[in-house]
């Protein structure tokens, strides 16, 4: 099992930001280039593919066994990054790329870009944690060899205090230095709203849960705008139905206020005038910030209770729609980060032993749970009234049952064939 805590740290010399800061220049520039690179083999790929009807190997192509040793190796002269942190980012980057590659090439996504501000990921090995007394400290590698003489000490790793603040985050540094918990790859970021860097830092221990649940058990979960997550198992009346008043309310106030701020911009005082557009626009960036920790914030809130529901109900599998398809119709779900709510629910249903499934959304709000009946009339807002049974129920948890049927997305393709 793999958790995250994250500590925030204080470097020993303050003048060690701006090589910091220069990583992380050094990071974004390395990871386009990375993705300018996928993007040309993946095209090359198709091409070949076409000509030769199968998939060109890299080793007959590029002399490499794998797609990642040609990356580094195009990319590790203009890096300042670390060999290990170094292959961590890379490998990253491909693998998302890889995760959306279907929907670059199709034109149903952006070709992914990474943005100021980027994390430096860490190798679980360039990570060193110590103590004096009460006081725990991080050794952190970051920087080859190259980079590290441009510092004032030459040394490739950065030496930090970690503010530990509670008796949790206590317990979780103390078992990671005592090895008794197993430190993984981890990122380590800037906080621009407290001017700091923090930590996200991995870790890993064996899971003790010993609840045997049952896998044949699905729990059927459904997101949407009213109710963010309804979740139920098939045939049964008891039901998880979280109500999307607080979420709706965070997002229309905090917008509300973000436009708010913009407008004011126009017409700012003499501390703003001058500075450049980004002096202007700070205060908007800080309500992005606050959105951003609310998403997280109820993500982790309503995927604990999402897990503990399955937990309660037996389920050893929850069956959730997939991403690809629900952005184009349900943008809500895209703007309040879906993605990062289906994260969440993964790794604490990894936590209990529960698979998580994803199935193709098509038709699972129209279908009727009873009779199976298929109808774009059967369902009226947050009411479902059965065109052929009659059945009436909220809508919500009408597509909730049908996504607990296994194979569902199956055999409402093979029910649509002719419609």
């Amino acid at each position: 099992m793999v958790k995250t805590a994250r500590f925030y740290l204080i470097p020993d010399n303050r003048d060690i930001n701006k090589t910091l800061w220069g990583l992380q220049d050094n990071i974004r520039s390395i990871k386009n280039k990375a993705v300018q690179i996928l993007w040309e083999w993946s095209n090359f790929s198709q091409d070949f593919k076409k000509e030769q009807g199968d998939y060109p190997k890299p080793k007959e192509v590029l002399n490499y066994s794998f797609v990642s040793g040609y990356l580094y190796d195009k990319l590790k002269a203009e890096s300042k990054l670390s060999t290990s942190n170094l292959s961590s980012t890379l490998q990253q980057v491909e693998r998302a790329f890889k995760a959306s590659e279907k929907d670059f090439l199709k034109g149903e996504k952006s070709i992914i870009t990474f943005k100021k501000n980027q994390p430096l990921d860490i190798h679980n090995r360039a990570i060193k944690i110590s103590h004096d007394k009460s006081t725990f400290f991080m050794n952190i590698t970051l920087m080859n060899k190259a980079a590290a003489k441009e510092c004032n000490d030459g040394s490739c790793s950065v030496h930090f205090k970690a503010v530990v603040r509670d008796k949790s985050s206590r317990a979780i540094i103390e078992r990671c230095h005592d090895n008794v918990y197993s430190v993984s790859g981890s990122k380590l970021c800037y906080d621009t709203r407290k001017k700091m860097w923090y930590i996200n830092l991995c870790y890993g221990f064996e899971n003790t849960n010993t609840v045997e649940l049952d896998k044949d058990r699905i729990l059927g979960v459904n997101l949407s705008m009213t109710h963010p997550v309804t979740a139920s198992v098939f045939g049964e009346y008891g039901r998880l139905i979280i109500d999307g008043g607080e979420l709706d309310h965070i997002r229309k106030t905090t917008e509300a206020r973000r436009i708010s701020l913009l407008l004011q911009s126009k017409n700012c005082g003499e501390g703003r005038i001058g500075h450049g557009y980004k002096k202007r626009v700070e205060p908007t960036e800080k309500i992005g910030d606050k959105i951003k920790r609310s998403r997280d914030t109820l993500n982790h809130k309503y995927s604990k209770a999402l897990i503990d529901f399955a937990v309660k109900k037996n389920c050893g599998t929850i069956q959730m729609e997939e991403l690809t398809g629900i952005s184009k119709d349900k943008v809500f779900l895209k703007d309040w980060s879906y993605y990062d709510l289906q994260k969440k629910i993964e790794y604490k249903a990894k936590e209990q032993g529960i698979d998580v499934v994803y199935i193709n959304p098509a038709y699972t709000s129209q279908r009727c749970s009873k009779c199976g009946c298929i109808h774009e009339q059967n369902r009226n807002g947050q009411e479902f009234i059965c065109l052929e049974c009659g059945y009436k129920t909220n809508a919500d948890f009408n597509a909730s049952q049908n996504i607990s049927i296994k194979d569902i997305d199956k055999i409402i393709k093979e029910d649509t064939k002719n419609i």
